[in-house]
């Protein structure tokens, strides 16, 4: 019979704890917003659109002055100022620049938004305007969310050109050649469908030793004819060493993920 003073000792057993998420701090967020803070980038988007024009009363949602007037300092937005000589503040509008547009085609969907239960507002109006431009185009959701087959004539165009890592890039291979050739790999590391990111990383090591600068080049000209698109890895923790050998710079800022979407 086993008592209480010979029954067996159980080893104590550490208990596995996941390390912490690192947190971003401020500078994280500024440099993920191309040198926008959370709050700014919040009230830009409100401008674009729900109130580009509007005064603060007629906004859908509460904007923090500050950021506002840090957005006028990097010539983001402008303020025109209202009709009481002695409070021009009163009514002022807010008008959106050509910077900030700028802004948010070449960053604005990769940024980082303040923590603020006004966000709701600004999703459904960036839904709204969503439906209406694909409504007007003769779109469905899925042409941007979904993966889908790539045509068969891009799928053909890969299975006919294998490019094993290491093997040798053409010489002197024509820009349009070299898209081809990068469509080919990004197939190949997709399984034959777009509209899927893949890490450079993964990317690079198709195209075997086509020179890294013509490569950067083709895939910023991609993004710049709007068949593609760069975007970060917005959580450090997943950061992988040969994710820092593959970044790309795109306007001073990093890229290391990769979507075809035509």
């Amino acid at each position: 019979m086993t008592t209480k003073a010979n029954a067996p000792k159980r080893r104590a057993t550490k208990k596995r704890t996941r390390p912490a998420p690192k947190k971003r701090t401020p500078s994280d967020v500024e440099r993920a917003n191309g040198g926008l803070t959370g709050k700014q980038v919040f009230a830009l988007w409100a401008l674009l659109l729900t109130g580009d024009g509007k005064p603060l009363s007629q906004q859908k949602v509460t904007l923090d002055r500050a950021a506002l007037k840090g957005l006028e300092g990097a010539r983001m937005i402008s303020i025109e100022p209202g009709i009481r000589k002695n409070d021009p503040a009163y009514g002022a509008k807010f008008h959106v620049t050509d910077e900030g547009w700028v802004w948010a085609n070449r960053q604005g969907l990769a940024a980082t938004f303040a923590r603020t239960s006004s966000a709701a507002a600004v999703l459904e109006a960036l839904l709204a305007r969503l439906a209406k431009y694909m409504e007007v185009h003769g779109l469905a959701l899925d042409h941007l969310l979904r993966p889908r087959p790539a045509a068969p004539e891009a799928t053909a165009s890969a299975a006919t050109r294998p490019e094993a890592p290491g093997a040798p890039a053409p010489r002197a291979a024509e820009p349009a050649a070299l898209e081809d050739r990068i469509l080919a790999a990004y197939l190949r590391v997709t399984g034959g469908v777009l509209n899927e990111f893949v890490r450079l990383a993964q990317l690079r090591a198709q195209l075997g030793e086509a020179p890294a600068g013509a490569v950067d080049e083709a895939l910023r000209q991609m993004q710049r004819q709007g068949g593609a698109v760069l975007y970060p890895i917005d959580d450090p923790q997943r950061i992988r060493p040969e994710d820092d050998a593959a970044a790309l710079q795109v306007s001073g800022e990093r890229r290391d993920l990769f979507c075809i979407t035509r």
